[in-house]
């Protein structure tokens, strides 16, 4: 039976054409026009109708038919398969979005983010479409591509406010890796505040007083929450944070970084002990010292932050507060469709615990 409607298909849309075509065969089989037992029109018929190649067409069909949509016979055709053999609940599709730099370039974390988030998916029966965009277009997005929610990542300091009006538009989203002082935005992230006191104790209860933070750009939420939570609880135990000993900087080129952690050495006295806020800088840290014979931990414990497999190769093997990461991406996408399935949008941030890890990186401070 042909078609009696058809979908002018949005070219110029970020939705692919297949997902356009697979999405106005679902509306006609949901709306009667196509009737359950009926044959689907052949496929150069609907490459007519969509004014689209068979190679679009063919996706768009086999996705149904993997889905209980449609029935493909052998030898007889595709069938629009009876409601009882449909999905008893459709797969929600969910958009992936970030929007600056990092996410292509580190895997040390992203990777592992990535993985919580594709696993999870998988394991609920979710779809999902990963997009590089704009924050001021992640609204636009989640229409365009039909999807059912958001993951942002990584969302930045001055993202809050695109997050504020997503959930004023009442669009479901969950955002990894940030946390803002708002606790009702609906974000997974690692208790930054947790890890920092953690590396923290460790250092104190070795006997250091003199700790330097080494930080990087305080426009990602997750390195301004460790500086803030660095000069509270330095505040709290009693110590005064030498301003010197506190080095924040904006670039995240590594050559620019390693010219600025050799500038600052020069110019400071050296502390008993640093904390780098992130796995990049930490190996930056470690190379200078290393070019200023400077010996890790005689001279200067140093404590990181995250663990890819490599920290504890280093030489010295790396004590380092360890991020949930993989945990990170799988909560954000429960939380998600928890929402979804209850038919409310995501609310709350959720923060998970790290954990430090104790190497040979830090030891009592020597005697000057």
């Amino acid at each position: 039976m042909p078609l009696r409607t058809q979908l002018r298909l949005q070219r110029k849309s970020v939705r692919p054409l297949y997902e356009q075509v697979k999405a106005a065969l679902k509306a006609s089989i949901e709306q009667g026009e196509l009737k359950p037992g009926e044959p689907l029109p052949g496929r150069m018929e609907l490459c007519r109708l969509f004014g689209t190649n068979r190679l679009t067409v063919d996706r768009a069909v086999s996705e149904l038919v993997r889905e209980g949509w449609l029935i493909a016979v052998k030898g007889k055709g595709t069938f629009v398969a009876q409601p009882e053999a449909r999905p008893s609940q459709v797969a929600l599709t969910f958009a992936v979005v970030w929007s600056h730099y990092g996410i292509h370039e580190n895997n040390i974390y992203w990777g592992p983010l990535m993985r919580g988030i594709s696993h999870e998916a998988g394991e609920l029966g979710a779809r999902l479409v990963f997009r590089e965009v704009l924050p001021s277009f992640y609204a636009d997005l989640f229409k365009e591509v039909g999807a059912d929610g958001l993951i942002v990542l990584a969302p930045l300091v001055e993202d809050e406010l695109v997050l504020r009006e997503l959930q004023k538009a009442r669009i479901p989203f969950v955002a990894t890796s940030s946390a803002y002082s708002d606790p009702t935005l609906p974000c997974v992230d690692t208790d930054n505040f947790v890890g920092v006191k953690a590396a923290l104790e460790h250092l104190w209860a070795l006997g250091h007083q003199d700790i330097a933070i080494v930080d990087l750009d305080l426009k990602q939420t997750d390195l301004l929450r460790r500086w803030e939570a660095f000069q509270k609880l330095t505040g709290e135990a009693g110590y005064k944070l030498d301003p010197r000993w506190a080095l924040l900087f904006p670039d995240r080129r590594l050559g620019v970084r390693e010219e600025v952690v050799r500038q600052w050495l020069d110019s400071v006295p050296l502390p008993t002990a640093v904390f780098a806020a992130d796995y990049e800088t930490t190996l930056v840290l470690l190379k200078v010292l290393r070019e200023r014979g400077v010996r890790v931990p005689d001279e200067v414990s140093v404590v990181g932050f995250d663990d890819p497999a490599s920290a504890a190769f280093l030489d010295p093997p790396l004590t380092t507060v360890r991020q949930p990461v993989e945990q990170l991406g799988r909560r954000a996408v429960q939380k998600l469709t928890d929402a979804l399935r209850k038919g409310v949008v995501p609310e709350g941030t959720e923060l998970l615990a790290p954990e430090l890890i104790v190497r040979q990186s830090t030891s009592s401070p020597m005697r000057r």
